[in-house]
């Protein structure tokens, strides 16, 4: 029996245990902790959610250069802007979109109407209050609503949502709902206190959300280095939750000229050190993305998931 094979038996094993279980459901939790359903993560796409615990730490200018870089490494990217409180990623591309997640809600577009294609080969969603009106939907919307969504499989491979900052029920939903989540945080003391935070709450939930780590506007790769080891030396001794660093970016004043411009700085100064710290972050995501893809194909196993799932996900955890 090689290798593949003996996968395929191990996963055979392990779905049959979780149906002996009873559908890989959350039980009653003796802690107290808030229970959400426990979903198969598995994707042949990557839904990645980007959180942070404040404001003003550069998550939404790290989405914007990610998702450019990543689709220049041959990706189809979107990005969803679900941050209902500080929602500029159209500030951030120079764009201005005329129609949002609200708009399908209420029946007025479909999905593909409202996506809004940019030169850089990313394509955006905006989401205006269409989020925090996904709560208040009946079934036979919330249905509709995911056979629209789900009509996007065909159009993306790798689906960044840009979250809210803090931990509000949305912004927490779309990261348990996510493959992963990327937690951006800068070395000021605040800034570091609430991304612990957020991934304390996140930790305490049933769903093993796999948390990434980035430490943003930093002086060099040493202090990177020493702020990641702190979050991830606590989150792993108190909080029992393996936090993996992701890499960092540089404090770098073409990041506001290119904020200032409208332009993604990556584009604007692509040989600058911020710009080349997202690269990085970039090929580590692209590899993984391969290396997940390869696996999924080598126990044959149909994918889960997608983008429909996400929002269907969303939609149990709203509850």
């Amino acid at each position: 029996m090689d290798q593949a094979e003996k996968l395929r038996e191990l996963v055979k094993t392990k779905r049959q245990e979780q149906g002996a279980a009873g559908g890989g459901l959350a039980g009653e939790d003796p802690d107290g902790r808030e229970e959400y359903p426990v979903f198969d993560r598995r994707s042949a796409k990557k839904i990645i959610a980007v959180a942070s615990g404040k404001g003003g730490v550069g998550k939404s200018n790290f989405t914007v250069n990610l998702a450019i870089k990543l689709s220049k490494m041959g990706n189809r990217v979107m990005i969803l802007d679900a941050d209902l409180g500080l929602a500029n990623i159209d500030i951030l591309f120079g764009i201005n979109p005329k129609y949002n997640l609200s708009h399908i809600i209420k029946g007025e577009k479909d999905i593909k109407d409202i996506i809004t294609e940019t030169e850089y080969g990313v394509k955006i969603i905006a989401s205006g209050s269409g989020v925090k009106e996904l709560v208040n939907l009946s079934n036979q919307q919330r249905q509709r609503f995911i056979d629209q969504i789900a009509e996007l499989e065909d159009m993306v491979d790798v689906f960044l949502i840009d979250t809210g900052a803090g931990i509000s029920r949305n912004t927490l939903s779309f990261m348990y709902a996510s493959d992963y989540s990327i937690v951006i945080t800068t070395p000021e003391p605040t800034a570091l206190m609430d991304a612990y935070g957020l991934i304390k709450v996140v930790s305490l939930s049933k769903q093993a959300v796999p948390m990434k780590l980035i430490v943003n506007m930093v002086g060099s790769k040493e202090e990177a280095r020493e702020i990641a080891s702190r979050v991830i030396l606590l989150s792993r001794r108190f909080l029992n939750t393996f936090v993996e660093s992701l890499g960092h970016i540089y404090r770098d004043k073409n990041v506001l000229a290119g904020v200032m411009a409208q332009k993604p700085y990556s584009v604007l100064y692509p040989s600058t050190r911020a710009a080349q710290c997202v690269n990085e972050i970039a090929e580590k995501i692209c590899t993984r993305i391969k290396n997940d893809r390869e696996k999924t194909a080598a126990l044959e196993i149909e994918p889960a998931g997608g983008v429909g799932g996400v929002f269907r996900r969303v939609f149990s955890f709203l509850k």
